[in-house]
């Protein structure tokens, strides 16, 4: 009898990627954090004027400078 199942039979040795709430140019962000820095997963906002940001786009790599603080 065959086994079907969406999981892959291995298991990658691949570890979960991290993520950090940052504050990043006044806006609450959720972002993972990578070897070359944070990558920008998620806004929260209630602007929808903040979406519209180029630069705020998810999978761009935030600049550190703009990072005021991580919120735990």
């Amino acid at each position: 009898m065959a086994y079907y199942s969406i999981l892959p039979i291995y298991m990658p040795d691949e570890q979960a990627p991290e993520y950090e709430m940052l504050d990043y140019n006044g806006l609450q962000v959720l972002a993972c954090k990578t070897e070359n820095g944070y990558i920008l997963d998620r806004i929260y906002s209630s602007n929808p004027s903040d979406f519209l940001i180029d630069t705020l786009q998810p999978g761009t790599l935030l600049q550190n400078n703009l990072i005021n603080k991580i919120i735990r």
